[in-house]
């Protein structure tokens, strides 16, 4: 009787579990093609903007607050974005395009991270690009876009005081800065990485915003992210730099 009494209570609790994880369920991408010049077929154009964003269903706000931001996403690039890049573009030549993906990289039943990924070809090179979002799954704010201050405690994702954001978001800046510099002068030092011969800590600095220039991973951890070709050659792509939180939080 014990014995069947605890596996109907292990088999419960995996079953809420599931549930919690999966509060906010992933729905179909949404995805799109945008042409230049307006109407052009995807062979033909000047200019091609392809994307694709996740979405996810469930009841209440938070799907509507995290699907929102991709819908602006869309709506941006109809109005602004695409516009801004075919401004100028010759008649003729390589077709010019941008691709954005996204990749899921943590998806619990408190967060959900999404990297966004742009391949950028301008008729003779191609960059590569990547954006992190996470957002609050679980309370009252779900569905809110988190930073890196709100993850360290040092503010309530509500608070409206410019003068604590801007005090609070310069102390964990400082704070990731100083550990991926470190890493950076190790990679330096045994040249793991062909960092530009002219780096300093300032160049880095001005490169390097920790408080959005994140994503989490599925184990929790903040992987922190500088963009190709800022410090270091295009070929050495997207520096990464993870931690756990717990490191985080001992050096605040």
């Amino acid at each position: 009787m014990f014995k069947r009494l605890a596996s109907l209570l292990v088999a419960l609790a995996l079953m809420l579990m599931c549930t919690a994880a999966f509060a906010f369920p992933l729905g179909e991408p949404l995805t799109g093609v945008i042409t230049y010049p307006e109407g052009a077929s995807e062979e033909d154009a000047l200019y091609v903007y392809r994307y694709s964003y996740p979405t996810v269903t469930g009841e209440g706000a938070a799907p509507q607050l995290i699907n929102g931001v991709f819908d602006f996403m869309v709506e941006d690039a109809y109005s602004f974005r695409v516009p801004m890049d075919v401004e100028g573009l010759p008649g003729e030549g390589p077709q010019h395009y941008k691709n954005i993906t996204y990749e899921i990289t943590c998806h619990t039943e408190d967060y959900l991270s999404v990297t966004l990924h742009t391949e950028a070809f301008t008729g003779l090179s191609s960059a590569q690009s990547i954006a992190g979002y996470t957002f609050l799954l679980s309370g009252e704010d779900a569905g809110k876009v988190i930073y890196l201050p709100h993850l360290l405690g040092l503010l309530d994702i509500d608070e409206t005081d410019d003068w604590l954001i801007e005090r609070q978001t310069i102390k964990a800046d400082e704070c990731v800065r100083e550990l991926v510099w470190e890493i950076i002068e190790e990679q330096i030092s045994d040249g793991t990485v062909a960092y530009d011969p002219e780096l300093t800590y300032e160049l880095f600095s001005w490169n390097f915003y920790p408080e959005v220039d994140f994503y989490m991973n599925d184990s929790g951890d903040l992987v922190f992210y500088i963009q190709e070709a800022l410090i270091a050659p295009a070929s050495e792509g997207v520096l990464l730099f993870p931690f756990s939180l717990e490191e985080l939080l001992d050096e605040i």
